[in-house]
């Protein structure tokens, strides 16, 4: 997602690193979805790890001795928390610069009110809640079934009348659902733009298929914890990936609407690619451990990277020169002196900052961004 969000130029991308403009995939289209994948895996294996056992166990060694039950870990408190730390997050680095650099200003009225990072943190908190409630794989199963159907009955059911027009049943930009209920709920000027039309790719009412993106992940950890879990993962994966495939007769892939066929197809892949992963040697000195190396610091430390690679990007993006460049278009036209041609030097610009911090999460190996 680095790469993907710090060209050197963004006219001059290769097309398998921009997004699809609104149906279609395309290879960016690929990345925020395993971010929800893994991060519903990571939910249900820390509760099952750390919460279901002392619910099934009975009381530990010492309560034993009182016969007081064991005291869970508090759980909800936290993970709202977490969330709410994550929404701000978000929020801030949208709203970053607030005007404090030269060539930039802040409006309050104009500031974006979702992002990458507060669909995250509405992913956490309803799918980290479900998965607590819902411990079983037939409950889980049942609860996915169900945010599909609303989602499904949202976008195709009410045809409602709103400034624009009528919206609902359609997956086309200006009237689908999605966009009324976010046009609903905050003001044009708070909303991203897609084709210069308000509509937020992480907006509200598409947030309800993200969590099943999330709720996937954690589903995908518990089969992996049952007999023949092997087996029982890779069927889960064909399952999405028919299921995926056969919805596109019906509906199309859409990673701004977050339509069910992607869904299903990029979480079937978020299996897949777990899989491939586990395959790389963990302590061996083998040449696909080596190469994972930068990549494992990075993920040891991934918000704080992320965060940074916002800032940092947004700030040479936005920085403006007596001149009237930004410090990013002064670097880049420097790197345009390079024998490459302009697409290849914008991907080199974009992989220099990348290097940068991966260098840095190298060395914070044992600092954490913790949200606790």
């Amino acid at each position: 997602m680095i790469v993907v969000n710090n060209p050197g130029d963004w006219k001059e991308m290769f097309t398998v690193l921009r997004h699809a403009e609104w149906h279609g995939f395309l290879g960016a289209d690929i990345v925020f979805p395993l971010f929800l994948f893994v991060s519903g895996y990571a939910g249900a294996l820390k509760i099952d790890r750390v919460y279901t056992p002392l619910s099934v166990a009975g009381p530990h060694c010492a309560s034993a001795l009182t016969l007081d039950p064991a005291e869970p870990p508090a759980y909800y408190l936290p993970l709202l928390r977490r969330a709410a730390v994550l929404f701000l997050i978000g929020l801030f680095l949208n709203a970053w610069p607030f005007g404090l650099l030269p060539g930039t200003e802040f409006s309050l009225e104009k500031l974006r009110v979702f992002g990458v990072l507060q669909r995250i943190a509405i992913c956490v908190l309803v799918g980290g809640i479900v998965l607590r409630r819902f411990l079983t794989v037939k409950g889980l199963v049942s609860v996915l079934i169900l945010i599909a159907a609303v989602y499904e009955i949202g976008m195709r059911v009410p045809l409602v009348q709103g400034v624009e027009g009528f919206f609902g049943r359609s997956f086309e930009l200006r009237d689908n659902f999605a966009r009324f209920i976010d046009t609903g709920v905050l003001p044009a000027t708070m909303l991203y733009k897609v084709q210069k039309i308000p509509f937020d790719p992480e907006g509200l009412f598409t947030s309800l298929t993200a969590v099943l993106t999330f709720l996937i992940g954690g589903l995908t950890f518990r089969v992996s914890t049952a007999t023949q879990a092997k087996r029982q993962r890779f069927l889960l994966a064909a399952v999405l990936g028919i299921t995926g495939f056969a919805l596109l007769t019906v509906e199309p892939i859409n990673k701004n609407l977050w339509t069910l066929p992607y869904v299903c197809l990029t979480a079937a892949a978020g299996i897949l690619l777990l899989a491939a992963l586990g395959k790389i040697p963990a302590h061996e000195p083998h040449l696909l451990h080596r190469l994972s190396i930068p990549l494992a610091n990075m993920g040891r430390n991934p918000l704080l990277i992320y965060v940074l690679s916002g800032i940092v990007g947004k700030a040479l993006a936005l920085w403006k020169t007596g001149s009237g460049l930004s410090l990013k278009a002064i670097l880049f036209n420097s790197m345009l002196v390079l024998p490459v041609s302009t697409r290849v030097a914008s991907v080199l610009y974009s992989l220099i900052l990348l290097l940068l911090l991966a260098l840095l999460a190298a060395q914070t190996k044992h600092l954490r961004l913790i949200i606790r």
